[in-house]
């Protein structure tokens, strides 16, 4: 089957034919999109929202100056810790967000003359809205036209933000802003990195923190990455925008959406995601045989990641993925072709070349699977993309992730891929 659009109404031939991620350019870090982790809502109303929602006041800080964190071979940065780009599904740089002195570096100067004024709270905010908006009908963030009036210093003025209708108050910082090597040494790639809290406008009691970060894949040396005006402000709006939008993912995973929405009288319609997610857990096992010289990472019960030990893992890697066909989801469909059609939507926003998206059947398998080769965003690779049916409300998904070199790291490692995925044993029972 061949998946040729997915703003081609599904459209098929004869021979027809991601949900996140990697949360997922993409613009982002992650190799499975963040759609294939659950993290949605029932479908929102199409023609008309609800007669009540839950407004949250946004409040943002990104006055943090641009930074460059770059390191090559022969140099050796302080408090830059690079993990591989694959691991957990998304590239994580570790910034210690309290040091400051990046902000003088040679390299920050120089990014910072050449970007000049750039607002990048627009940007953050815009994000975090539309992302609200797409998980749930039941919440809107509001941006205010002037923070300032719900705000002194850093405190907050709660009382100000109840009176106004704001049930809750969505504090976000933006601890990192600039450029990274993340995807290969003296590479450099645009990122954001936010902390967030969320707190009940009533009782000033704090429901929620946490932090999101996401990195351009878009890779670029050094003298272009901090020369070039237009190209970092976009390759950062995509960044930032992705990071924005892990914020009410994470609220949702994590059950707290739930909560602030049962506080409200609004909780039969705001499902429970984190006893949802326990619920669907219990209901499937695998165990997965590991290629001898790889290792694996669980990101979650649904997810885990899979590398080589060498130094190919900073460009090669697998994603295993467990997706739920269901409501609470977003994906109430029983038909696998329907799954890769809303996989492929997802991808398609996410940046991917799903339009010239190609069969996959290079390995020898043991059971179907419906597989595509499918392009990266900004030419940043390709990945080889894997579905398969299985009992119940679940569709295994193997994402094999490469960001160089394909038809080398095809060669190389195809059968090591075929090993893990005929000898893993999968099972799911209702």
């Amino acid at each position: 089957m061949m998946y040729l659009s997915a703003r081609n109404a599904r459209a098929v031939c004869s021979e027809r034919l991601f949900k996140f991620w990697i949360c997922g350019v993409v613009a982002c870090t992650c190799f499975v999109l963040c759609a294939v982790s659950p993290v949605g809502g029932a479908p929102q109303e199409k023609e008309k929202g609800p007669a009540t929602r839950i407004r949250i006041l946004l409040l943002t800080d990104a006055g943090k100056l641009l930074t460059v964190h770059y390191e090559t071979k022969g140099r050796v940065v302080r408090n830059l810790l690079m993990s591989s780009p694959l691991t957990g599904g998304i590239g994580t740089l570790l910034i210690d967000a309290a040091e400051t002195k990046h902000e003088t570096s040679k390299e920050s100067v120089l990014l910072q003359q050449t970007v000049g004024t750039f607002n990048r709270r627009p940007v953050i905010e815009a994000g975090i809205a539309a992302a609200f908006k797409a998980t749930t009908p039941y919440f809107e963030a509001v941006i205010p036209p002037d923070p300032s009036l719900y705000t002194t210093g850093t405190t907050v003025d709660f009382n100000k933000a109840q009176a106004d209708g704001y049930s809750y108050v969505l504090t976000v910082r933006e601890e990192f802003a600039g450029l990274a090597t993340v995807f290969g040494l003296a590479t450099l790639s645009a990122g954001s990195a936010l902390e967030y809290k969320v707190t009940d406008a009533t009782t000033g009691k704090e429901v929620s923190k946490g932090k999101a970060r996401a990195f351009s894949t878009h890779k670029q040396e050094f003298d272009p990455a901090t020369s070039d005006r237009n190209a970092f402000v976009a390759d950062y709006a995509a960044a930032a925008g992705y990071a924005s939008a892990q914020i009410p993912g994470q609220l949702n995973k994590g059950g707290q959406l739930h909560a602030m929405a049962e506080a409200h009288g609004l909780g039969n319609v705001v499902p429970d995601m984190g006893a949802v997610l326990a619920k669907y857990e219990k209901l499937f096992d695998y165990d997965l045989a590991v290629p001898k010289g790889w290792y694996q990472t669980k990101v979650s019960k649904f997810q885990v990641s899979l590398e080589p030990k060498n130094s190919d893992k900073a460009k090669f890697g697998v994603s295993f993925t467990v997706d739920v066909l269901a409501e609470e989801f977003g994906q109430k469909v029983d038909d696998l072709n329907d799954y890769i059609g809303l996989f492929f939507d997802r991808l398609h926003e996410k940046g991917f070349g799903t339009d010239t998206a190609v069969p996959f059947d290079a390995l020898t398998l043991n059971q179907p699977y419906t597989g595509f080769v499918i392009e990266r965003p900004q030419g940043a690779g390709k990945d080889v993309i894997l579905f398969r049916r299985l009992d119940g409300p679940f569709v295994a998904v193997y994402d094999v992730v490469f960001l160089a070199d394909y038809d080398g790291f095809l060669k190389k490692y195809s059968a090591d891929v075929q090993s893990l995925i005929n000898e893993s044993k999968i099972t799911s029972h209702s």
